[in-house]
């Protein structure tokens, strides 16, 4: 029987595969449907703890009321991107504009991070961080922390609304029809623009949305944005591009891989850990554990 502290090891391991899952998803819905990789997406979700951090500190308001303030803010904020940067792109071609979007997005990563250092420096601010406690769960003879279960299952409610949304209305039919065959999708007459609008502000929520619970589990710095990018690319290859399913499990196996390392190897192998997998599945299934072949 494996010791007790494995459940905490294995808990910690879900909830932070769930986080990934968000971020992976989210990026996934906005390359599937425009084929543009947002370099910021994971500068939004370090907005996203910013938001959280002020809410708490400032307006003294629980780290989860935050998502009231996130959803909506960063689906605009998405939005606006959408229609002010990478729509003008589009006209020069499909092929075009997802090579040109690349150095755009990375731009806009650029001003972010840079905007919250010049304010975080003028408030003598280093990191980002929330001190939310709540009684810990005893489940048989285990104590669990509260935060955490209630971080994992607000996750899972959004990502079951999530899936919902995607197979049963008929925006999300749309958006799977881009996805899937886009040649198709506009013969049919789905109007890709508004369809690639609506991804990424729902892309940019979800990522912002997943800052929420990632500050609550440990502080942030200002660049964090790149590697949790990185993350999410690695998650949308190991478990398929534009795969539903795919981001969740190639989040969870992520998860679950750093959370061991973490405890037998240390934080330092955790980047390692995370090429080692992505090697392992493209040498053993090229197309990622959900993928389909083209």
């Amino acid at each position: 029987m494996l010791p007790l502290y494995h459940v905490d090891i294995v808990i910690n391991g879900v909830l932070m595969g769930a986080i990934y899952a968000l971020i992976a998803v989210g990026l996934n819905l906005i390359y599937g449907v425009s084929r543009i990789l947002n370099l910021a997406h994971g500068d939004l979700l370090m907005l996203g703890c910013v938001v959280t951090y002020l809410v708490y500190n400032i307006l003294g308001q629980t780290p989860l009321m935050a998502l009231l303030v996130i959803a909506p803010l960063f689906f605009l904020i998405g939005g606006l991107v959408n229609i002010s940067l990478i729509r003008p792109l589009m006209k020069f071609g499909l092929e075009r504009a997802a090579v040109t979007s690349v150095i755009v997005t990375l731009g806009v990563s650029f001003i972010i991070v840079d905007l919250v250092l010049f304010g975080s420096a003028r408030a003598g601010i280093s990191t980002f961080g929330v001190s939310y406690m709540l009684p810990s769960v005893k489940i048989f003879d285990i104590y669990l922390s509260s935060v955490r279960l209630l971080s994992l299952l607000s996750i899972l409610f959004i990502t079951i609304i999530l899936r919902l949304f995607i197979t049963r209305t008929f925006l999300g039919k749309k958006i799977r029809a881009l996805s899937q065959n886009r040649e198709a999708a506009l013969a049919l007459g789905v109007d890709d623009s508004k369809v690639s609008l609506i991804t990424f502000g729902l892309g940019s929520a979800l990522a912002a949305i997943a800052g929420v619970f990632i500050i609550m589990l440990t502080a942030i710095q200002a660049t964090i944005g790149m590697t949790l990018t990185f993350k999410a690319l690695v998650i949308i290859i190991l478990g398929g591009m534009g795969s539903f399913f795919g981001a969740v499990a190639g989040g969870l196996l992520l998860g679950l891989a750093e959370s061991y390392t973490m405890l037998y190897l240390g934080g330092m192998w955790i980047p390692v850990i995370d090429v080692i997998i992505l090697f392992i599945v493209l040498m053993s299934r090229p197309r990622g554990l959900f993928g389909k072949e083209a």
